[in-house]
């Protein structure tokens, strides 16, 4: 049996978010951050985190902004 993975708090990613104030962070940086510096985050779970700042940035204030360079989404408080 395999372990659900804890379930995201909103209030704490939006805490989260204004940490970063008016500068651009990546979805690992927030990953990070919302996790308290944990760097080794897996691959699929920085994919859940980036599906929710899709999912929920009206709400949070925030907005993905365009990269050629691919990897990891770039976004900036609007």
């Amino acid at each position: 049996m395999t372990s659900s993975p804890t379930p995201i708090n909103l209030d704490k990613l939006r805490n989260a978010v204004q940490r970063f104030g008016r500068m651009s962070f990546t979805t690992s940086q927030l990953a990070a951050d919302y996790h308290r510096g944990d760097e080794s985050l897996s691959a699929p779970e920085t994919a859940l985190f980036d599906e929710l700042l899709r999912r929920h940035a009206p709400l949070l204030g925030i907005a993905p902004q365009p990269s050629s360079a691919g990897g990891d989404t770039v976004w900036l408080a609007l």
